[in-house]
């Protein structure tokens, strides 16, 4: 009987010994035994003794080993046995060690569909409704090659942290608050990488576990399981996602595939048949703290085409600034809640206390925001969200002409449960409350904007502040607390810290570890900017070095700038600097908002210089480094300074570049055209 080269066969190895038949019959060894699931692209070999799993990509030619498992007196791995149903796969059952020092067993499921590079892996329970508490799952499979680095977007667009990194600057995370619920390895220079995709991410964490291979100590990912209202409750699923080639770019478009099977992967060209005054925020920074007629018609009259303006002013006033072509939004929280009082009806701050927050685990209320005057807020349950927005926003729209609104904490917070039995809530229906409140804001004709990005939140809203930060900040950002120099301390409400600067500089803002995983998968879909306490413009006093790093990717990412119009921000601290920002940034974001975002690479070893290309053929060059880098662009040559770019596309071509040994900014799109070459 002859079997298709591509479909999975399953051959059991008794100690080491290849079965010659395509369907081996099994056979016990006393020392171990060995099981092999494989397609025409991977190999999965399951040692049950040793209780670990390999698995070789063929067209990599090479093997991914898990991290090392203390031995046992009994295989780890039992009742190993053949899954004949489609995807074909191995079953067995193993047990793993619990935060509550006791064993749990799970039954293991290894899935091998017939073609491609992807692993499916499911734990499952006799008995579901068994207490369950965090328990780490599978080793991870491991990579210590010397440029090797873990990739993950934890509360930013993306980071790629060298896996041998001393202190490692990230230890544990909870899935469900993974912008993308994948996390990975690849070699950042021969390409070869792994994702795993949390299907089942709502109840999981993943642990950077720490791994001693070939004399190396590197860090790997772990995936474990949470307990939904402390119960396994349902399956857990995992997909891993193997390349030969194309490293990080690769693994997020295996995840923006999956998200698109997902119906996740919402373009803003289906988004803008619903909502025509979308295109109003193509290529429009994104402005707090004066949302005032004056300032609208001064920046108009500056040049500024479009903006997204923050804040309530009169309706007549309002309404003007909508004709001018900008978008009108407001500040909205359904999170965070204040007791009702007599001047103080239902609304998005203001509900029942307590019996409409959350009620922990432990019996006590969730505390919410802490104001700098110790004013604390209460966490309202989500299952109230809804029914709070559906009072204010009606009312809001009825007295005010706005265009748009600003969610804030919904998208930016974790998944938590609440044991309230009035409005009980698991992670999951936690995440769909949100989903609800968003897709709201959406059904009343409004631009929709939330606090930080979540994979789940993509078909519901337009733009996104946080994404472009690096989760690294220095300051109290959430505070709104500008440093004035770089060592300064801060004192918040919740203490005095000092700055760790050096943190923020190398993975905050640092080049040469940020890399765009969320525009990779999400940027035709949504608008990323950075977040409010870390905007373009935010340092001005304690490092005006970064307001032009910033700019620099906004242009290689195709992404809008973040800028303030108070008494702080550029458009009075320093004009030129705010235009300046609009014009070098804005300008590209309306060009290829509706555009994919298709490659991104380092260019030099330094990591210095970058380039990105994007569906509609526009490609940026952009120079980080200190010393200036000769591109070559569509046929021309620039000479890049420090944060200088180069920009070629079907709708724009812009550039920063040294001219005769000093900065020209040319930029020309169908309907603008600016130089500063006479200057």
């Amino acid at each position: 009987m002859r079997m298709d080269r591509n479909a999975p066969l399953v051959a059991i190895l008794v100690a080491g010994a290849i079965a010659a038949s395509a369907r081996a019959e099994t056979r016990v060894a006393s020392d171990r035994q060995i099981w092999t699931l494989e397609n025409a692209a991977l190999r999965v070999t399951l040692d049950a003794q040793a209780g670990t799993l390999a698995v070789t990509d063929k067209t990599a030619a090479h093997e991914w080993r898990q991290a090392p498992v203390a031995a046992t007196k009994k295989p780890r791995f039992r009742d190993v046995r053949e899954v004949m149903a489609t995807p074909h796969g191995i079953t067995f059952a193993a047990d793993f060690a619990s935060a509550s020092g006791q064993a749990v067993r799970l039954a293991v499921t290894l899935r091998l569909p017939d073609a491609g590079v992807d692993l499916l892996v499911t734990a499952d329970m006799p008995d579901r409704q068994t207490k369950f508490v965090d328990t780490p799952f599978l080793e991870p499979f491991f990579l210590d090659t010397p440029d090797a680095a873990l990739i993950v977007a934890d509360y930013c667009n993306g980071h790629a942290y060298p896996v041998a990194e001393r202190p490692f600057p990230a230890g544990h995370w909870a899935a469900s608050r993974l912008d993308m619920p994948w996390v990975g390895l690849c070699d950042m220079k021969m390409g070869i990488g792994y994702a795993v995709i949390i299907e089942t991410s709502d109840d999981g964490f993943v642990a950077c576990r720490p791994v001693k291979a070939n004399g190396r100590n590197v860090v790997a990912p772990q995936i474990g399981w949470s307990g939904s209202l402390g119960k396994f409750a349902y399956p857990r699923r995992l997909l891993y996602h193997f390349t030969a080639r194309g490293g990080y770019v690769a693994l997020a478009k295996r995840y923006r595939a999956y998200a698109a099977e997902q119906g996740l992967v919402v373009p803003f060209r289906e988004k803008l048949k619903k909502n025509p005054n979308l295109r109003r925020l193509f290529g429009a920074p994104d402005v707090w703290g004066d949302a005032s007629l004056k300032f609208a018609e001064q920046a108009k009259r500056a040049g500024v085409e479009k903006m997204l303006i923050h804040g309530a002013s009169k309706p007549k006033d309002m309404k003007a600034v909508n004709a001018l072509g900008y978008l009108t939004s407001e500040y909205d929280n359904y999170t965070d809640i204040l007791p009702i009082t007599a001047k103080t009806p239902l609304d998005s701050n203001h509900d029942r206390i307590p019996e409409n927050a959350v009620l922990c685990s432990d019996g006590q209320r969730m505390k919410a925001w802490l104001t700098l005057d110790k004013k604390q807020f209460m966490k309202r349950c989500p299952a109230k969200w809804l029914p709070a927005a559906q009072v204010t926003v009606p009312r809001v729209l009825v007295a005010r002409p706005f265009l748009a609104r600003f969610v804030d904490v919904t998208t930016a917070e974790d998944l938590y449960e609440c044991y309230d039995p009035a409005h009980p809530l698991t992670r999951g229906q936690k995440r769909q409350c949100g989903v609800d409140l968003l897709a709201y804001m959406r059904s009343q004709h409004l631009v929709v904007g939330g606090e930080h990005g979540i994979w789940w939140c993509v078909p519901h809203v337009d733009y996104i502040e946080g994404m472009m930060s690096g989760g690294h900040a220095s300051w109290p950002a959430g505070y709104l607390v500008r440093p004035k120099t770089k060592d300064q301390e801060f004192t918040s409400p919740h203490g005095t810290r000092s700055s760790k600067w050096d943190s923020y500089a190398r993975w905050g803002i640092g080049h040469e570890y940020r890399v765009p995983l969320w525009e990779l998968v999400f940027h035709d879909c949504i608008a990323s900017t950075w977040y409010w306490g870390d905007a373009s413009d935010f340092l001005l006093d304690a490092a005006p070095e970064i307001t032009p790093k910033k700019d620099a990717f906004n242009v290689l990412y195709g992404t809008i700038p973040l800028l303030w119009a108070n008494g702080e921000g550029a458009w009075h601290k320093d004009r030129q600097a705010f235009l300046r920002t609009y014009r070098n940034t804005c300008k590209m974001h309306e060009a290829i908002a509706t555009a994919e975002l298709l490659t991104h690479e380092f260019v030099t070893p330094d990591r210095a210089v970058q380039r990105t290309r994007f569906s509609d053929g526009t490609e940026a060059i952009v120079n980080f480094g200190p010393r200036p880098y000769r591109a070559r662009l569509a046929g021309r040559e620039y000479l890049l300074p420090q944060n200088g770019f180069a920009v070629k596309g079907p709708a724009i071509e812009q550039s920063l570049s040294l001219v005769g040994g000093r900065p020209v900014t040319v930029i020309r799109t169908a309907g603008f055209s600016f130089t500063d070459a006479g200057k």
